[in-house]
């Protein structure tokens, strides 16, 4: 994601403006998280004699991590209305708040830091809030086991690492995204999903809740199928655009085939696997789950912003392809930019897409 994430996220925030049931949720959270502290309070007073003068009180925090932070701004949305939830419980002498916000090492915490620390945002709101930037793959485990209460992470599960042999010079940008899985890669997607699941559970406390969403594709013969795939069919005509460029030896062939959005689409049977392994063989409960379709455009009131959100998606994977100086990627990706505007000007249906999102929420039962 580029450094216009955070001017462009409108989109972003309709899904998750679209998991309604968050508040909600977090109030399971909190009770939870009640509940544990009395049964936590017993045993410090069982074990007390011994260890007199001395408190550990670190787990008695609040703590929350947010995947997929990026530039913050959606974080800080998501964020607030948690905050005062707790806040309408505590005081702020009575309860610490720790942030945990992460996402891979590359992204611009200090854009992110910038926003936290702005007048508005949820670290001006109360006092005895901290905050943390973790640099690190969701893949991996990113705190230490039983210290999270909730843990939520949205439009971020989709990405994957960049896999060459998905290299293509027709097709789609998006072609890990809807193709037909090649031999390995069902099962890579399928152990992929459930290692996630797995490291949440670790991280989560006792009663906590993890909540996130996936991008799908819709079954064959359901009401929604075309409309899943209309991204695949966007973004396909975005790379056309790209190939004329190679016709016209703007670009290099081999250039235009390192073009992958690295985002896939989870089919029923492999999301399906990771959520009935994880409840099977750990102490993980689903709790909610919901599907809604959306249309891309619908968060975005003019043309000029709907165009700036897509290349503020793809724009990095463009520019990473192209060789030569700064100079000469800057200027190859402005006449793309200025093609891209053009031809959606000519026909904007064709690069209007819907995405298909399944919500997910899970309680850590033991």
């Amino acid at each position: 994601m580029d450094n216009n994430y955070n001017k462009y996220c409108s989109g972003q925030l309709k899904i998750i403006s679209d998991f309604d049931k968050i508040n909600e949720i977090f109030e399971i959270v909190l009770k939870n998280h009640v509940n544990n502290q009395g049964s936590q309070d017993n045993n410090n007073n069982n074990n007390n004699i011994n260890n007199q003068g001395t408190q550990n009180n670190n787990n008695n925090n609040i703590r929350i991590l947010d995947i997929g932070c990026s530039h913050g701004k959606n974080s800080i949305i998501v964020l607030k209305p948690l905050i005062e939830q707790i806040r309408n419980k505590w005081n702020p002498n009575e309860k610490v708040i720790e942030i945990f916000h992460s996402d891979l090492s590359v992204n611009d915490f200090s854009e992110l830091f910038n926003q936290v620390y702005n007048l508005n945002s949820y670290s001006n709101k109360s006092n005895n809030i901290f905050t943390y930037g973790i640099g690190n793959a969701f893949e991996n485990q990113l705190v230490p086991n039983n210290s999270i209460d909730f843990i939520f992470s949205f439009t971020t599960l989709q990405w994957v690492p960049f896999l060459n042999k998905y290299k293509s010079f027709e097709g789609s940008l998006y072609n890990i995204a809807f193709s037909d899985r090649l031999p390995g890669f069902e099962n890579y997607y399928k152990e992929r999903l459930l290692n996630i699941l797995n490291n949440r559970y670790n991280e989560l406390k006792v009663g906590g809740i993890f909540s996130f969403n996936l991008f799908i594709q819709e079954d064959k013969g359901s009401e929604n199928e075309e409309k899943s795939k209309s991204i695949y069919n966007c973004m396909k005509n975005v790379k056309e655009i790209l190939r004329e460029m190679s016709y016209e030896s703007i670009l290099s062939r081999e250039e235009v085939e390192n073009m992958i959005i690295p985002i896939v689409f989870l089919k029923r049977n492999e999301y399906q696997y990771a959520i009935d392994k994880s409840t099977n063989n750990t102490g993980l409960k689903l709790i909610y789950e919901n599907r809604i379709t959306t249309n891309w455009s619908d968060s975005y009131h003019d043309d000029e912003s709907y165009i700036g959100s897509i290349i503020a998606i793809i724009g990095n994977f463009i520019k990473n392809a192209i060789n030569g100086d700064k100079n000469k990627v800057d200027s190859i990706f402005n006449d793309f930019e200025q093609r891209f505007h053009l031809k959606y000007k000519l026909n904007p249906n064709d690069y209007q897409f819907h995405l298909s999102n399944l919500y997910l929420s899970f309680f850590k039962e033991n």
